[in-house]
Formats: structure tokens, sequence, C-alpha cells
């Protein structure tokens, strides 16, 4: 096949013709010898059928008129076989017509015969044995044989028995016995009616006709060969003037272009309307367009290369084994190398990484979903630093659909994650700040009853029963302290989230008990509307109460003296999530910044009253709890936070 496709157009297509017009002319000439062979086969079928008819005609003739006349002239028992014999009247009278056309071959032969000429041999008795099996549908067989390497055409019939042969071939006791003395008693008797007796047959020599038919089809085959040489030339002459020699040029033309010895604006010089004219024209407007488009793609690559070294995220271009193809000047400069020579020269993608896990479970994303989007991981920088990136990439494929390389966008996080971590540590200082100034307000009670009762004791020489209430009084004041102090330094103390189940309605009761003596003082109260049938939910029970303390506290700064603030929670059995609503009486939230006030550092109280991250840090506490938080104004007047979380937490 490679020798096939490496010949020139012209000797395929000459070589396509000449295959052709062998085909056809071969095709003509076996046609020619099957339906001549066909044809001389029916005739020669037909000179048999017409003998076998004129013999059957005889022999009808002697059964039907002259045998029953002989008997009836004839002295009983006498038997002239000369008249009355079917067998030896046929016999002399194809003898004599095979003497005149000695190509034919009349055999009229039996198994077990009277006269041993008529013996069948082996090839015969096959015959009257296949007749003899199915006497009712074979009534003569035509063909082809091959004796003594000659071939003939065969026609054969079978001889029945009738009720008129069996006064010679039945029981030899009714025979005449004249035919008895010439043939004696053993051969030729005790047939029945309808019994294969034996075959006659016509064979016709057909080697010389099959010769003669052969070479007519062979001379025809070679006048075609002859025809179609002359064809061949004649459309070879004018195959090269009106197609090949034109082609050239053109070929030349176009190697002149595709080599850049002639550029894209250049053309072809058109003479003619035919074909090959229409073709040039068509790749004449084929090079202008080529020549605009290259114009469009030096321009989009212009475009999209300034947006690729532009960008300010890092883009690397990465082959599926590992080598780096390309990155731009932030990744250069994102991973601290000098220049992209040396980024590529010594960077591959198992270096980027900082942890092999980490490698093996973006390639497992990728490969998967066949792109990553905001997938966060950490990277390696030269100095071995490591860096917190969000990888947005997409798998490239080649033409058998293999993965061949991976395209990725690098955004650098590692700022926003330390601000983050900022923003939390201030949001849990400014929380901590407001409890302290709550727990200090709680903890001077309890104190001024202990000092003013340790002053009684003092006074005292003995404990009475008004004593000893006084004891369990400061012992009671004395365990609330130690419970204010021990929320305080759980609630300040850093930690991973730990979910478990707990009380939601205990949990929001533990900061509302906290601050609400310093609501009070501030003639603002606090009205519980607790849910009794929720369940425990799984959650972080710290992070929980910095939620619940910014929204009391933003509650409570946004309301007046003689206001209250509303808590309430709610189980929603069908959604398996609890609601808790915080309302206030307050002055609301302003419709113009109601969009901004979960972005970190947006604040709307004087400066040194607010760090701006207290609704940011509750938003994303939340949202780690696979809930949702949102307000609204009241119909009155002030806001109105809900927080849902879902009893079983899956942790992001």
């Amino acid at each position: 096949m490679a020798g096939i496709r490496n010949i020139k157009l012209t000797k395929k297509l000459m070589l396509g013709i000449g295959i052709i017009l062998c085909i056809t002319f071969g095709t003509i000439s076996i046609f020619f010898y099957y339906y001549v062979k066909n044809l001389y086969l029916k005739e020669t079928y037909r000179k048999t059928e017409l003998l076998l008819s004129y013999i059957n005609a005889t022999e009808e003739y002697v059964r039907d008129e002259l045998r029953p006349k002989m008997f009836h002239v004839l002295p009983k028992d006498e038997f002239i076989q000369e008249a009355m014999s079917t067998t030896f009247i046929t016999r002399g009278i194809t003898k004599r017509f095979m003497n005149r056309f000695p190509e034919y071959i009349y055999r009229r032969v039996a198994i077990d015969p009277r006269n041993p000429e008529n013996l069948a041999n082996e090839y015969e008795k096959e015959f009257i044995n296949n007749f003899s099996k199915n006497p009712k549908t074979a009534n003569e067989w035509k063909g082809l044989i091959k004796r003594d390497r000659r071939r003939y055409f065969v026609h054969q019939k079978p001889v029945i028995m009738e009720a008129q042969c069996l006064i010679c071939h039945g029981d030899p006791s009714y025979a005449p016995k004249s035919l008895i003395k010439i043939y004696g008693k053993d051969h030729g008797f005790y047939r029945k009616i309808g019994n294969v007796a034996g075959v006659e047959s016509v064979a016709i020599p057909v080697d010389e006709a099959f010769h003669q038919i052969t070479q007519s089809a062979f001379l025809i085959f070679i006048l075609g060969l002859s025809g179609m040489a002359a064809t061949f030339l004649i459309l070879n002459y004018f195959h090269y003037v009106v197609l090949i020699k034109p082609l050239r040029k053109i070929n030349a033309f176009f190697k002149s272009v595709i080599s850049g010895e002639k550029g894209l604006d250049v053309t072809f010089e058109v003479r003619g309307d035919d074909e090959i004219s229409e073709a040039v024209r068509s790749f004449n407007q084929m090079i202008s367009h080529l020549k605009s488009s290259q114009d469009e793609l030096i321009s989009s690559e212009m475009k999209y290369r300034r947006i690729f070294e532009g960008s300010k995220d890092a883009i690397v271009l990465i082959d599926c084994a590992g080598p780096i193809r390309d990155v731009n000047h932030s990744g250069v400069e994102l991973w601290g190398y000098e220049s992209k020579e040396e980024f590529i020269k010594n960077v591959s993608l198992d270096h980027l990484f900082s942890k092999e896990e980490a490698l093996k479970d973006f390639l497992s994303r990728i490969e998967k979903d066949e792109f990553a989007k905001d997938y966060e991981t950490i990277l390696r920088k030269k100095d071995g630093g490591e860096i917190n990136v969000l990888i947005a990439a997409t798998l490239r494929k080649d033409a058998d659909n293999h993965i061949c390389g991976y395209e990725c966008i690098v955004k650098d996080i590692t700022e926003r994650k330390r601000m983050e971590e900022r923003i939390r540590e201030a949001d849990k200082l400014a929380s901590v700040g407001q409890l302290a100034a709550g727990v200090a307000h709680e903890i001077n009670n309890p104190l001024t009853i202990i000092l003013g009762f340790t002053r009684l004791l003092t006074k005292k020489s003995s404990f009475d029963g008004e004593t000893k209430g006084d004891l369990k009084i400061i012992h009671s004041n004395a365990e609330l302290c130690k419970k204010i102090v021990e929320d305080l330094l759980n609630f300040s103390r850093q930690k991973r989230p730990q979910y478990i189940k707990a009380d939601i309605n205990r949990t929001i009761e533990s900061i509302a008990s906290v601050v609400e003596t310093q609501f009070n003082n501030d003639g603002i109260t606090i009205v519980r509307n607790y849910d009794p049938s929720i369940p425990p939910v799984k959650m972080d029970i710290d992070k929980m109460k910095q939620v619940f303390m910014n929204l009391l506290m933003n509650a409570c700064q946004a309301t007046d003296s003689g206001g209250s603030i509303h808590v309430s929670t709610h189980y929603d059995k069908a959604k398996d999530r609890v609601l808790t609503v915080f309302s206030d009486t307050g002055c609301g939230i302003p419709k113009n910044i109601q969009n901004r006030i979960f972005e970190p550092f947006f604040t709307t109280k004087e400066p040194g009253q607010g760090t701006g991250l207290g609704l940011p840090v509750c938003y994303g506490i939340v949202k780690e709890h696979n809930g949702e938080i949102s307000f609204e104004n009241g119909e009155g007047r002030g806001a109105i936070f809900r927080v849902w979380l879902p009893i079983n937490i899956k942790p992001r």
C-alpha cells in the first residue's frame, strides 16, 4: 500500500484505466465463453433429446404395433427378435446411425441382460441404481462426464418395465419357447411392472467444441487488449497535454508559495474557463483568505500574548510528562525565578507541589472531570517557601483522545489566607473584649457580696443559721464567678473546629445570660422563645458562640434604651435543620449599605468603635457549618437576622 501511495497521480490514473479495461475485456471474454458454452450444451441436449425421442418412438411402434401383429401371425411360442425385440431393433438402427455419425455414442444397457453386449458397466450401474431409488421423480439425467481423458455430454433415461414387456421378461414359463431357446432362462427374466431394467444413453464428445469456444473467447480478449492499448496511448497523450502539463505549472507555483519563496500576496495567472482554471481561481481566493487569516492570527496571537503576559495571575502550560512548555511573567515572579528560561529549564509539574499527595489528588481530579475549578492547594517556591493558591485548570487531548498536557491559571491567595486569619483573630479579640467587659461587671457583684459577708463574719464569733445562709450565698456567687471566668477562657482560646452534638438553645442561653446584665443596664431587654423540640445540633460550640455573641452585640448597639432584642429558635423537621432568629427594635440597616454588610472591614461605627469584621466572621463560620445566614429589616423598624444550621453537619 505504501508503494501505491508513492506513485504519481498520472501513473495511478493510467494504471487504473489499464486495470479497468483489462477487467472489462476479461469479463466480456469470460462471459462470452460461458454464454457460447451454455448455448452449445443446450443445442447438444436438444440433439440427444431428438435422437432418444426417435429411438423411443421406434420402440413404441415395435411394442404397440409390430410385436402384437407378429404374435397374432406367428405360431405360438415363436419369437423373431429381428421384428419383435425392441432392444435388438434399436441396437441395429443406432449402429447404422453411429456409422454415419461416429461422434454419437448410443448405449442401451441393463443389469443382468439377456445379451452380454447390453451389460452395464460400473458407471452405468450407478445410474441404474439412482433411477431405481427414485423411479417417479428421476426420469432423466444430463451433464458432462470425463471418460478416458475426454469429456462427453451424456443424456440418459431409465428403461422402465411395462405390462407388454412382461411377456418376454416376466416368468420364463410364459415366455415364447423360441426366445428361451435363443437366450436361455438365466438372464433377463422375473422383471416386474415399474422396475428400472436399465438405461439408454446418448453421449457426444465436447472437447473439440469447447476448445473452439475457448479460442474464440481468447481472440476476443486479445482484440480487446489491442484496442485498449491504442486507446490507452491516445488517452495518455491527451491526458498529458490537457491535464498533466498545466498541473505541473500549478504545482510549481504551489511549492513556491509553501516554501516561502513567494508570499501569500501573489496570484496565479488564469486563462480559460475549464475545471483547472476554476481550481486555480479557487486557489487564488484561498491564498487571499489565508493571507487575511494569517494577519488575523498574528494579531490574535499578539493580543492573547499580551493577555497571557499581562495577567496578574500565573498562567502555566504543562506537558503530560511534566515539563513546563510556557509560563507568563506573573508565574515567574510567583515562584521566585529570575527569568522564564530559568523557570522552564528547572521546573516540572512534580516540583511545583509541596506534597506528593497534593499532586496526586490534583491529577486525579482533573483527569476525572477534565477540569479543575478553584482547586485550593499549597505550592513550593524556588527558595522552598510555600504559597497558598487557587488553581483553575483544564487538560489538553491529542487526536487519539490521549492526555497531552495541562493549562493552569494559578491565583496566589497567600495574602488572603493571612488576612482571613488576621480577621478571625481580630474578631475573636473584639468579641473577647466585649465579653470581658460583661464578665468584669458580673464579677463585681459577687465579689462585693463576698467582701460584705466576709466583713460580717469577722464581726461575729459564732455561726448561727443566718450565718450559714450567708455562707451559702457566698458559695453560690463564687461558683458563678468561676463559671464566668471559665467561659471567658474557653471563648478566647484558639483551636481547630471541633464538631460535637450540643443543645443549641443552651448554647444561645449561655451567651445571652452573660450579656444580659449589661444590656439591662443599657435599658435593653432580651426576649427568649426557644423551641424545646430541637434535637442536638452537630456544631463547633465555641465558633457558634462567637456568631451568637456578634449578633447580640450588634443588635444591642443598634437598639436604644427601652428597646428589646428577641431571640427564637425553630426546628424544620422536613429539611432537618434549625432556624435561629435574632431581631431587634433598633434603627434597622440602611438600604444603601445592605449589600456590603458582609464585606470585611466595612463598618458604620465611629473609628475605634468597631473593626468591621463581626458579620464577615459570622458569615464564614455559618458557611463552615454548611448553613445559611440572611437579614432583612422588620415591618416597623429594626433588623432581623436568620441563621439556618443543619442538624447533622458534613464539614467542608
